[in-house]
């Protein structure tokens, strides 16, 4: 039997939570299961979230309707438990909606609050406890986004280098997928979609905040940390419940001053009657001004009392808290920005060894005078070849900086000086597929060579067996330059020098 909270009236859909086991962005076409295990599809235009892509392992609020179509599901709020949370991912499955598993939690808080109202003298405490510290509410707050963080930073136990700066080669990553996708009819989008997923969630949180800059840090305080401190709301509610009954008193003594005021301009006439039950009236009046002002007055004193004591705990956390969020919040931008760069740089590892095994790109690509391996620095490159390198703006700038740091650093380049178009081909491209980082320059006759030994250093340099000019020649030219009489020297096919 249903659960009457699951059926929309105008629909008749059933409100769920689940898990989505699989979901291919190529297809459309996931696959969510329900707390009973029970396995439902779901295809894109079913997904209502514009902030979220759906991924396997995501929690998710679904509805279905009676033939077990899914026709809406978004992510739920709640990807993530840990163990200081009030709720649990059990309190997930019992659930059906969001709504109600808030519900729950702040149904929870509100218990504990109750009998920590119940058990507590309020007239004798002098200072309010922490229930839960500035760290732990910040990592409360901050809990979905690290988790979604720490999940994707398994897939990288090993930080790998050089790390490409996302914003910075975004577009030529894109530009690198694209021109392989172009070229390789067999390479599609499909094998890219788990890693741009990746990258995707990533910027999605770091959108976010960008787009949240400015936080009202005491609101914040006020709905995250002071929320989680049930012995100072418990607090709150005994002032409140003070402030009631100290009201209602005060309301009372208010009264019986004016029926007193009324009873004494009737003594006061000529003409008075019963004037025994007026006197014997005012009289108690007078005593129940008394008592309710003698009960009023330990009231307003504890009212007091726990007005300080709760402000006093309101200022000894708040400059604390705002202080420790905002470190946190920077660190963890930090984080995600460097995961991004972990990504995008294993995504251009992904792209590079394709391409180093398409012999589309072998054929088109590597025929053209380009020095770099296939992948976003190279790009970057080429970007860069078309721009007067005395009037760049200032993103531009900082790439070209960037590339010159990346190619001083990383890049291993080799010369090479060989007659056959076809081996020299073929050598260039195993060279650029033993690593990433590696690059070659070709010289096509002798003076090319003498002015690229003068000029450059060199990683290796590979030399033609049977040149036009004879080999000795070639070496001891190498020898007596001074940027690489060191160079480790070779000979194709395959003499060793």
């Amino acid at each position: 039997m249903q659960n009457a909270s699951k059926i929309k009236s105008n629909q008749g859909d059933f409100s769920v939570h689940g898990k989505i086991l699989k979901y291919s962005a190529a297809s459309g076409i996931g696959l969510i299961v329900n707390h009973s295990k029970k396995i439902f599809e779901f295809r894109k235009d079913s997904w209502r979230d514009s902030k979220h892509l759906p991924v396997p392992g995501m929690l998710v609020e679904f509805r279905h309707n009676t033939n077990g179509y899914v026709t809406h599901a978004k992510a739920s709020v709640y990807q993530g438990f840990s163990e200081d949370f009030h709720i649990q991912e059990i309190d997930f499955w019992k659930t059906d909606t969001d709504e109600e598993l808030a519900n729950k939690e702040y149904e929870f808080k509100a218990d504990i609050i109750e009998k920590i109202f119940k058990q507590t003298n309020f007239f004798t405490i002098q200072d309010i406890p922490l229930d839960v510290s500035i760290e732990k509410c910040i990592e409360k707050y901050f809990f979905q986004e690290n988790n979604a963080i720490n999940l994707i930073a398994k897939e990288f136990p090993n930080t790998q280098e050089p790390l490409l700066d996302y914003f910075q080669m975004k577009r030529f990553l894109h530009k690198a997928i694209d021109m392989l996708i172009f070229t390789d009819k067999n390479i599609t989008m499909d094998v890219f979609l788990e890693r741009m997923q990746a990258l995707n969630k990533l910027n999605h949180f770091y959108d976010l905040f960008m787009q949240n800059d400015k936080i009202d840090l005491s609101k914040l305080f006020e709905e995250h940390f002071l929320e989680d401190q049930l012995f100072y709301q418990a607090s709150v509610h005994a002032i409140s419940g003070l402030n009631d009954k100290i009201s209602q008193l005060q309301s009372s003594i208010k009264a019986h001053i004016a029926e007193m005021k009324s009873i004494y301009a009737k003594i006061g006439a000529r003409n008075t009657k019963n004037l025994k039950a007026l006197e014997h009236r005012l009289k108690s009046l007078k005593q129940q001004i008394s008592k309710a002002d003698e009960e009023a007055r330990p009231l307003d004193e504890c009212l007091k009392r726990l007005q300080s004591i709760t402000e006093v705990f309101r200022q000894r956390y708040v400059l604390g808290f705002q202080k420790e969020f905002k470190q946190a919040r920077l660190i963890l931008i930090k984080k995600i920005t460097k995961m991004l760069d972990i990504c995008a740089t294993d995504l251009d590892n992904f792209i590079w060894k394709l391409a180093m095994q398409s012999t589309p790109v072998h054929n088109t690509f590597f025929n053209k005078n380009i020095s770099g391996s296939y992948c976003a620095m190279t790009f970057l490159w080429m970007y860069l070849q078309n721009l007067d390198k005395e009037k760049l703006n200032a993103n531009d700038k900082s790439a070209y900086d960037n590339y010159l740091r990346y190619k001083q650093k990383y890049e291993k380049t080799s010369l090479i000086y060989i007659n056959n178009p076809k081996l020299e081909s073929a050598l260039k491209i195993k060279i650029m597929s033993e690593s990433k980082c590696n690059a070659t320059i070709i010289a096509k006759t002798n003076a090319d060579f003498f002015s690229l030994i003068q000029s450059m250093s060199f990683t290796n340099i590979y030399l033609d067996s049977n040149p036009l000019t004879p080999i000795t020649t070639l070496i001891e030219d190498i020898k007596k330059s001074s940027k690489n009489k060191d160079t480790p020297i070779f000979t194709i096919p395959s003499k060793k020098e």
